[in-house]
């Protein structure tokens, strides 16, 4: 079984699939060989080597439950509370998590449209139709595919999201706090703004149109003030609410969260 996912991961090296596609498969496989383990478990007790078979019906059940949580995570996009592999994560990666803090902190993340002064910068409200979600969605699948995604909440603990939460915030989503677009710009029409952005320039399309400028609506901001483009973050997606008794998964529509610098006329 190893030799076979072995084959198929050089195989599919070839092309450019989709990761999620990718895991899919491979759990498949996985879990079907997973039972030539038990049956040699069953085998081997059998035949009196009660050891052996019970450390191979240990094995069993552990890539069981792997294969349990992998079939959750790549078929449905949700969660199962007594998944350890965030604290497994969080244990293993530790010192790794601390050593990017670290350089993050050393060379911070500067827009590709460059710093603006937080006080001559205001939230923008930036909607959808059908078209331009259907965009967003592409742009999407463009960053996961290349690793420009980070789905593990921010690194929050379950407690840490649930005061996220209780902020009044009514879900949390997994590339918490957001995903920066690599690309965006803003251009006026038909008396109003829209966003375009993507990957890159040559990929850019237009995904939303700017309704209102911190209070006011985009056409009467546009009379008073010079409008620039500031950032542009993704948001949406699979997320937890707040549950009766626990985190309940959710999935959203994918957004833009759109800042905006000005000044006046």
């Amino acid at each position: 079984m190893l030799t076979i996912l072995d084959v198929l991961n050089h195989y599919l090296g070839f092309f450019n699939v989709n990761a999620r596609w990718k895991g899919q498969v491979y759990t498949v496989l996985a879990s079907v060989g997973n039972f030539y383990i038990l049956y040699l478990a069953v085998r081997h007790i059998q035949n009196g080597a009660y050891l052996r078979g019970a450390l191979l019906a240990l094995a069993f059940l552990l890539i069981l439950y792997g294969a349990i949580l992998n079939i959750v995570y790549y078929y449905t996009k949700k969660t199962i509370k007594w998944d350890v592999s965030p604290k497994l994560e969080k244990m293993l990666g530790g010192p790794q998590v601390a050593k990017t803090a670290t350089d993050n902190k050393a060379m911070p993340y500067v827009p590709a449209n460059g710093l603006y002064d937080k006080k001559q910068v205001l939230p923008a409200t930036a909607i959808s139709d059908n078209d331009m979600a259907a965009e967003l969605t592409k742009v999407v699948d463009q960053l996961r595919e290349g690793g420009l995604i980070t789905e593990n909440y921010g690194g929050l603990s379950e407690k840490e999201q649930l005061a996220f939460l209780a902020t009044g915030q009514p879900a949390i989503f997994a590339n918490h706090p957001g995903t920066p677009l690599p690309y965006f710009k803003l251009e006026e029409e038909r008396g109003g703004l829209a966003v375009y952005g993507g990957m890159n320039e040559m990929l850019s399309s237009r995904l939303a149109r700017i309704q209102t400028v911190g209070l006011q609506p985009v056409d009467l901001a546009l009379k008073s003030y010079n409008l620039y483009i500031a950032s542009v973050v993704v948001t949406g997606g699979p997320g937890k609410t707040r549950g009766r008794h626990a985190l309940m998964p959710v999935e959203k529509p994918y957004k833009l969260a759109v800042e905006l610098a000005y000044t006046k006329k």
